[in-house]
């Protein structure tokens, strides 16, 4: 009896034991993963704050302190796309800023445009952004305005009024409404002013020495190329010539083109015709210059129904078209210079004369509008 009873005895004993095992094992294992969760909620709390605190810097635009927050949500939470998005939007605004004060313009506005472009980013700097993207806008088109404005200054200073009008129309037809333009808008109403009355007492001028300003061939009179080509071939002004000399002018010259090149070639005055009713010498315009005309008008932007247009060809594969636009100052009519360009058809290439230094260069339209 007594030796069966120690045997029960070490069995309860044996089972109390298990017991007690399984118990403390629970309290280890709850110990445990309360511990892990509770870190778990900590660092998404710890996210969470960097989170608002860099968004917050962006409102008080203090990008440097927002991007020290995006990097500290990045810490809690590795390559989380929010905060990585976030980050990069600041930094491309940062170096948008950076290379806009430094006037590197072009890589400013690639930078600004990607951080309105980041539509997952933030809100507000997107709105800089857009903000930071018209302040460059305006600094380029100034630049190419106030570049319009100096050239013309140059042009009428060197005596090249029809040049000078011509320029200084250009920058007048731009928009010159925000008031960062009003000055130099002011400046160039006066520089026109001047220049007109200076192209008017250059033609009264012209008037008083018995310049037929009834002409058929006003174009023609007030070409520089056909000026050239006319003394050239007569040893005379053109603008001192009579009709009748202008005529037997270009029907030899007609006449001569035809022999060389095999082709109906009415001279420069049927081109006249083609871009102008100033002109009657010739009924049927050569059809390969007025492709010259047309294509030359697409490249410029300058319609041959509202200016002049003056075609030589030089040889087989180049042409020099003259561009101007008349206009009337106090009863006198003007013929304002657009350009001298060179026109190349195997290529589509064109080239306009600077009328300073008379060499040519590769012409390129500007975005703002003509």
């Amino acid at each position: 009896m007594l030796w069966e009873e120690t045997i029960k005895m070490k069995q309860v004993k044996n089972k109390v034991s298990v017991v007690l095992v399984m118990i403390m094992s629970i309290f280890v294992l709850a110990a445990c993963n309360n511990g892990s969760g509770e870190a778990t909620t900590s660092k998404n709390d710890q996210y969470d704050t960097a989170m608002r605190e860099g968004q917050l810097a962006i409102s008080n635009k203090d990008y440097t302190e927002a991007e020290k927050s995006f990097e500290k949500a990045l810490s809690y939470k590795e390559k989380d796309t929010k905060a990585t998005t976030f980050l990069d939007q600041t930094k491309n605004y940062v170096k948008a800023e950076s290379d806009f004060k430094a006037e590197k313009l072009d890589q400013a506005k690639t930078e600004a445009t990607n951080v309105v472009n980041e539509k997952k980013g933030s809100k507000d700097l997107i709105k800089a952004g857009e903000s930071l993207l018209a302040k460059i806008e305006a600094t380029t088109n100034k630049e190419v305005y106030q570049a319009l404005y100096d050239t013309s200054k140059k042009q009428f200073d060197a005596g090249k009024l029809d040049d000078a009008a011509g320029t200084i129309d250009e920058l007048l037809a731009k928009d010159l409404t925000a008031a960062n333009f009003k000055s130099l808008k002011q400046e160039a109403e006066a520089l026109k002013v001047k220049i007109n009355q200076a192209q008017a007492a250059l033609v009264k001028e012209q008037q008083q020495q018995q310049v037929t300003t009834s002409s058929k061939y006003k174009t023609e009179r007030n070409s520089e190329l056909a000026a050239t080509e006319f003394k050239k071939a007569t040893g005379k002004d053109i603008k001192q010539a009579t009709d009748d000399e202008i005529a037997a002018w270009l029907a030899q010259k007609s006449d001569s083109e035809k022999a060389t090149t095999g082709t109906i070639d009415s001279s420069s005055s049927s081109d006249s015709s083609a871009a102008s009713s100033d002109s009657s010498a010739a009924t049927n315009p050569d059809s390969e210059k007025i492709k010259i005309i047309t294509a030359v008008s697409g490249l410029t932007g300058y319609s041959y129904t509202d200016n002049q247009y003056y075609v030589t060809k030089e040889n087989a594969d180049l042409f020099q078209v003259e561009i101007r636009h008349a206009h009337t100052v106090d009863g006198t009519e003007i013929s304002n210079m657009v350009g001298m360009f060179q026109y190349t058809p195997s290529t589509g290439g064109l080239e306009k004369m600077d009328p300073i230094t008379g060499e040519y260069g590769p012409f390129k339209k500007d975005n703002t509008g003509v």
